[in-house]
């Protein structure tokens, strides 16, 4: 199972890039040899880490979840061929109080608000296709919030 963390964020959340990434490539580290099924094969949470202002909420909107069965596309810079297979990515979003406190957090008190946040996020499972059946949902949300408690909480 791959999984990865991509980022919207402004430029006061850059001090947390580094932290976000480290979190994603444990996480990714931790899911890279588990099986939950053939359906599903890589999971991407799109962090949307931006101080909304006032008239401008509708910019940064979450956005709902997307499943792509498979999907070729060819990069228009490089001209290198991306296949997008069995992936499923939804938005996770911290703002308004809870951005000032993780933009302002040290380590720590940053991971325990994103893993809070990403574990709030595993509920897009639920918009899963019915296209999809062979995927261990319970037993994947199970394991991760189990590793993310263990090694982070």
């Amino acid at each position: 199972m791959n999984f990865k963390i991509t980022l919207e964020i402004d430029n006061d959340a850059q001090s947390k890039v580094k932290d976000i990434i480290n979190l994603s490539d444990s996480i990714q580290s931790f899911l890279i040899n588990k099986y939950y099924g053939s359906d599903l094969k890589e999971i991407l949470i799109a962090l949307i880490c931006i101080k909304t202002k006032k008239g401008y909420e509708n910019w940064y909107k979450i956005r709902k979840p997307k499943y792509t069965d498979y999907k070729k596309k060819v990069n228009k810079l490089t001209g290198v061929v991306i296949e997008i297979e069995k992936s499923f990515s939804f938005d996770c979003k911290i703002d308004n109080e809870l951005y000032e406190e993780f933009i302002k957090s040290d380590v720590i008190k940053g991971e325990k608000i994103l893993i809070d946040k990403i574990i709030d996020s595993l509920s897009n499972l639920d918009f899963l296709p019915k296209s999809v059946k062979d995927f261990n949902k319970d037993n994947f949300k199970e394991e991760l919030i189990e590793y993310l408690n263990k090694n982070y909480l």
